[in-house]
């Protein structure tokens, strides 16, 4: 009987092996992406990574371990033993195919997956035909989990013919003694599953406790995720202030501001039902890459580089890290302040502000254009709910001649397309474009292959070829009637790849071009103000004079108040003020950084500024109580 429980030990440490394997996979494939620059550091992620590792397989390995070592008479045959090592082995699957997944998909999110991951998939019409795509980009992943999984059997195997033993008949004795080692077991189990013996169980923000916000990926494992955010729905309410106080800290209707000091840079000022909009969002475009905003001056978009030239510039922080949450902050002021994403979430359906339909109100036309399948992400419907009167997609621009083979059209005939279009569109109208060919997996069509540079990294040849299909499409725009009285707004759903050290950063990895141009301007200005997405729709707003009151969580570049970014990620709420970026996570005091000293956010310096300190805590939570209320209240819009 020792033998048995000898191999049930076994194979429990045997799966513990294979975890931590995959997170050093997982390390190894993304290490451009952390900060791991002493051993201390890397001692307190190992141990977090052991908390956490033992924590997920105490619930995938629980259905084995429980069956195993129950105290049943039935251990003793042949197929109660195969049915264990079933149940043993589609745990470990689970471990393995989440954790490897992950190993490719992170970089494309920058946080482990969760369980919204399902609602994604199912909002897009694209995903089966982009897993042979995943596997050939990825088929040293696929290898690794071949590899793994004849090792694990081979092993598993050896060892369990080595320690194969018959089980005697149930004695009152044994049975006395398999009990007492059952109910430890079980308690043992439960207590690894929670993470300890603490008040709480373990969450996904405990990670935050052994490293950096940027390296918590490394302390969590996506099993663990996984689990963790199932059933996670909606958001709580919260009460941090008084309704009265809290309008004076923090309040999303935003009004109007009749001082806008840009107006001096136009010809004459822009003006609401005359001037046209035309809003270019670029997919996964790091500032990185614009000489403008990069101090190595080293440019892979030389046409929007001499635009941003004679155009009023940002430094662009995106809300979220992905295209699903990028739209809404640019386009309706909605940040992701959540594990799930909004167009996903059961707070969809609210009634959301947004460009389109303020500009509805001074008689603009309104399209919303993305070369993807229709119905990826469910953008179109999107679109049609905060006000676009009309989308096109792949479905009406009808030529797969110019189809990808993975995402939908390229850049350069859909971006002509939509200069065509616009040809045939009223003005004044307001039309927004999702580009898309600055996606993984990077593809150009061939006749333009070779034409761009190569670069360090593998996008650096795609991002080439999208600057060179908005010249393009900036090439024909100039010619038509509506060019020179339109405003161009250029900026992207959020950062990709990069290699320099100051877009690697906690801040930097947000980093992103947010340009506006017009034909009307005397001359450029690259402003040092920090801009994020969430800013533009009510910056917009104060450009073409509406004069009206908009419901937006940024504010206007032109507002006299006290601009701030933020974002969340892994249950953290990161704000930024001037120099000082804080990260405060709920039941935990908040943590202060001087992000021009320290642009990685190691040293806390919370108690040598408590007031800076408390000014960031109670921003962050009037922002937290005015999201989380309004959202469930469905007051996402001026009345």
């Amino acid at each position: 009987m020792k033998l048995f429980y000898k191999q049930i030990l076994f194979r429990y440490l045997l799966a513990l092996a294979y975890l931590l394997i995959t997170q050093i996979v997982f390390y190894l494939l993304n290490s451009s992406l952390f900060c791991v620059d002493s051993v201390g550091g890397f001692f307190r992620i190992s141990l977090g990574n052991l908390r956490f590792g033992l924590s997920t397989l105490s619930v995938f390995l629980a259905p084995y371990l429980f069956f195993a070592l129950l105290p049943l008479p039935i251990k003793t045959k042949k197929w109660y033993r195969i049915c264990l090592s079933v149940l043993y082995f589609i745990g470990v699957e689970f471990i393995l195919i989440c954790n490897l997944i992950d190993c490719g998909y992170f970089r494309f999110t920058f946080k482990r997956l969760t369980f919204d991951i399902f609602n994604y998939l199912g909002v897009g019409g694209d995903f089966n035909s982009l897993i042979p795509q995943f596997i050939r980009d990825y088929w040293h992943i696929f290898l690794i989990f071949i590899i793994l999984n004849v090792l694990i059997v081979f092993i598993d195997r050896k060892i369990s013919k080595r320690l194969a033993t018959s089980i005697s008949t149930l004695t009152r004795k044994t049975l006395v003694k398999e009990s007492i080692v059952f109910v430890v077991s079980v308690v043992l189990l439960f207590v690894l599953q929670r993470g300890g013996l603490q008040y709480r169980p373990m969450g996904i923000l405990e990670a935050s406790n052994y490293t950096t916000t940027q390296n918590t990926a490394l302390v969590l494992n996506t099993p663990y995720t996984l689990y963790r955010t199932i059933g996670k729905k909606g958001v709580e309410p919260k009460q941090y202030f008084k309704d009265d106080k809290l309008a004076r800290i923090f309040n999303p209707i935003q009004q109007a501001n009749n001082e806008v000091w840009a107006d001096s840079l136009f010809t004459e000022p822009l003006q609401a039902g005359k001037t046209n909009v035309v809003l270019i969002i670029i997919e996964s475009y790091a500032a990185e890459y614009f000489s403008t905003y990069n101090k190595t001056k080293t440019s892979y978009v030389p046409f929007l580089d001499s635009l941003a030239q004679h155009s009023l510039v940002f430094q662009g922080y995106s809300n979220g890290k992905r295209s699903i949450d990028g739209i809404p902050a640019v386009v309706s002021s909605m940040p992701i302040l959540t594990e799930e994403s909004y167009i996903t979430s059961s707070y969809s359906g609210n009634e959301l502000g947004s460009i389109a339909k303020t500009l509805r109100e001074e008689n603009y036309n309104t399209a919303f254009y993305h070369g993807g399948y229709n119905g990826t992400m469910n953008f179109n419907v999107f679109a049609k709910h905060v006000g676009y009167e009309n989308y096109y997609g792949k479905d009406e621009y009808n030529n797969n001649k110019d189809y990808d083979g993975n995402w939908g059209i390229f850049d350069e005939p859909f971006l002509q397309y939509m200069a065509k279009h616009l040809n045939t569109t009223k003005e004044p109208f307001f039309s927004t474009v999702f580009t898309l060919s600055s996606h993984h997996p990077y593809t150009i069509p061939k006749q333009h292959i070779g034409r761009f540079p190569k670069g360090t990294l593998i996008v650096h040849e795609t991002v080439g070829y999208t600057d060179y299909a908005i010249r393009r499409f900036f090439d024909y725009a100039k010619h038509q009637p509506w060019y020179d009285n339109t405003l161009f707004i250029i900026t992207a759903d959020h950062s990709a790849l990069t290699e320099t050290k100051e877009f690697r950063t906690a801040l930097g990895l947000y980093r992103i071009p947010i340009i506006f141009y017009s034909p009307k301007m005397k001359h450029g200005l690259n402003s040092d103000l920090v801009m994020q997405q969430i800013d533009i729709y009510p910056t917009l707003c104060d450009l073409l004079h509406t004069n009206k009151p908009v419901f937006a969580y940024g504010q206007s570049i032109f507002s006299n108040k006290e601009h701030y970014y933020i974002y969340y990620s892994n249950g953290e709420y990161i704000v930024m003020i001037g120099n000082y970026a804080s990260k405060y996570r709920d039941g935990y005091d908040t943590q202060l950084f001087d992000v021009k000293t320290d642009p990685d956010m190691k040293k806390d310096i919370s108690k040598l500024h408590p007031q800076i300190t408390k000014k960031h805590t109670t921003l962050t939570e009037a922002i937290i109580q005015q999201y989380n209320n309004r959202l469930i209240k469905n007051q996402t819009k001026v009345k």
